[in-house]
C-alpha cells in the first residue's frame, strides 16, 4: 500500500512540475535591425530601378529619398547621374505651380496624394471646414440609403469636438487633433488595412456615436440640426481611448512628414504595429518611408526570444528531479 502511495505521489509531482515548465511561454520582443535587413535585401540594381521610376512619375522627392537611403545603408549609386533630371522637375515655376494646386485641392476636397495636398487637408480640418465637409458627405450618402464609412464619420465628429477643445485649451489638444486628422485622411484615401480600420472604428465609436449622429441628422435635415446632432453624439470624456493612437500618429508625422505618415499607416495592422512604426520613424525620420517601401512590413517586425528567468530554471530542474524520483520509485 505504501509503495503505491509513493508511486502515485511521484507521478503527481512529476505531472505538476512538467505542466509548470511547459506552460512557461514568456518572451522578450526585439525590433528587427532595419539596417541589416536593408543590406541583405536591397541591391544597387533594385535601388536604381526605384530612382528611375520615381523620376519618370514626376516624384523628385521620392527619388531623392532612395538616393539618401543608399548613402545611409551603404548601397551607393552615382548621384550625379540624376542631378539634371531632378533639377528639371524641381524648377521654381514647376514647384510653385504644383504646390499651390495640390494645397488648394487638399483644402477643398481632402485630396492627399502629395505633401501639399495633405497639408491643405489638415489645414481645412483645423478650421472645421474639412470635418464638416466629410460629415456632410457621409450624411448625404446615408439619406440616399447608400453605404457610409463609419470611421470617417467618427473621426470627423471627433475632429469637430477636438477643434473646440483646442481653442479652449489654447492649443494643448493640437497633437491629438492633428493625429485624428491624419488617421481620417488615411481612411478617406483607402490607406488603412481592414484589420486596423476595424480596430480604429471600435476605438473612435466610444468617442463619437456614428449611428446616433446619422439618425439624428436625418431627422433634423438642416445645418443647425446637424450641428446639434454632432454635439449630442460626441463624448469628450471618452476621448482618452483614442488619444493614444492619435498621439502616436502625430509623433510619426513630426518625425517624418504628413504625406509620409499617411503612406506609412498602410503597413499597420494593430496598435502594436503602430507603436513599432513610431519607434522606427523616430530613429530614421524621413528615411522611414523609403525603408518601408523597400522592405515592407518586415521592417516593423520583431524577434521573440524566450525569457530565461529563475522561474524557468527552477521549473525545469524540478521537472528533472521529479522525473528521476518517479523512475526510482516505480523501478523498485
Amino acid at each position: 500500500m505504501l509503495r503505491w502511495l509513493l508511486r502515485i505521489t511521484t507521478l503527481v509531482l512529476f505531472s505538476i512540475s512538467a505542466y509548470t515548465a511547459l506552460s512557461y511561454w514568456r518572451y522578450d520582443e526585439y525590433a528587427i535591425d532595419a539596417a541589416r535587413l536593408f543590406s541583405q535585401q536591397i541591391t544597387p540594381e533594385i535601388l536604381r530601378e526605384k530612382v528611375d521610376a520615381a523620376i519618370a512619375a514626376n516624384r523628385p522627392d521620392e527619388a531623392r529619398l532612395y538616393l539618401q537611403l543608399g548613402q545611409t545603408f551603404g548601397v551607393s549609386l552615382n548621384q550625379s547621374r540624376y542631378d539634371a533630371a531632378l533639377q528639371a522637375l524641381d524648377s521654381p515655376f514647376n514647384h510653385a505651380t504644383r504646390t499651390v494646386t495640390e494645397f488648394t485641392n487638399g483644402f477643398l476636397d481632402g485630396s492627399a496624394e502629395t505633401e501639399a495636398g495633405v497639408i491643405g487637408a489638415i489645414a481645412s480640418d483645423f478650421t472645421v471646414i474639412g470635418d464638416v465637409r466629410d460629415l456632410w458627405e457621409q450624411y448625404s450618402l446615408y439619406t440616399q440609403n447608400q453605404p457610409t464609412n463609419d470611421l470617417v464619420v467618427a473621426l470627423a465628429g471627433v475632429g469637430v469636438g477636438l477643434t473646440a477643445a483646442t481653442v479652449v485649451s489654447v492649443g494643448s489638444s493640437s497633437p491629438v487633433k492633428a493625429g485624428v486628422s491624419t488617421l481620417k485622411i488615411a481612411t478617406r484615401t483607402g490607406r488603412l488595412t481592414p484589420r486596423f480600420q476595424a480596430y480604429l472604428t471600435r476605438q473612435a465609436s466610444n468617442v463619437f456615436d456614428t449611428r446616433a449622429f446619422l439618425h439624428s441628422a436625418k431627422q433634423e435635415q438642416n445645418f443647425e440640426g446637424i450641428t446639434r446632432a454632432v454635439r449630442d453624439a460626441y463624448h469628450p470624456a471618452a476621448v482618452e481611448t483614442l488619444s493614444g493612437l492619435a498621439t502616436r500618429a502625430n509623433t510619426i508625422r513630426q518625425a517624418s512628414s504628413l504625406l509620409d505618415t499617411v503612406h506609412l499607416l498602410q503597413y499597420v495592422e494593430s496598435a502594436d504595429d503602430l507603436r513599432r512604426l513610431e519607434k522606427l520613424t523616430v530613429k530614421y525620420g524621413s528615411k522611414t518611408k523609403g525603408i518601408m517601401l523597400l522592405l515592407g512590413r518586415s521592417a516593423i517586425g520583431t524577434i521573440r526570444v524566450l525569457r530565461r528567468t529563475t522561474e524557468l530554471v527552477v521549473s525545469l530542474m524540478s521537472t528533472l528531479l521529479s522525473f528521476l524520483g518517479m523512475l526510482l520509485v516505480w523501478r523498485r
